[in-house]
């Protein structure tokens, strides 16, 4: 049975740290695929809240963000779908 778990080894699929955006308070989130965690870093630089994700997903933190404060410029998306759908959304 093939497993789902992230290690430093097998990080190499895709990047260790993926920038979700910064949400409508300037506050930047970042996303540690290998720990399954966010880090929000506030616009000052220093490090406002460090989310684990063991429990739920990264679709569920993007979601709690844009319900919470918004999304300014949001650059992780569920599917292509709503990538796109936020993209035209702009133009």
């Amino acid at each position: 049975m093939a497993t789902n778990t992230r290690t430093a080894e097998n990080a190499s699929v895709r990047p260790q740290w993926l920038f979700c955006g910064t949400d409508k308070t300037g506050t930047d989130h970042v996303y540690n695929t290998v720990t399954d965690s966010v880090v929000a870093v506030a616009p000052d630089g220093h490090r406002e809240h460090v989310a684990d994700l063991s429990e739920a997903s990264i679709d569920e933190w993007m979601a709690f963000v844009a319900q919470k404060r918004g999304w300014a410029d949001r650059r992780l998306f569920e599917t292509f779908g709503d990538a796109l759908a936020a993209r035209v959304s702009r133009v």
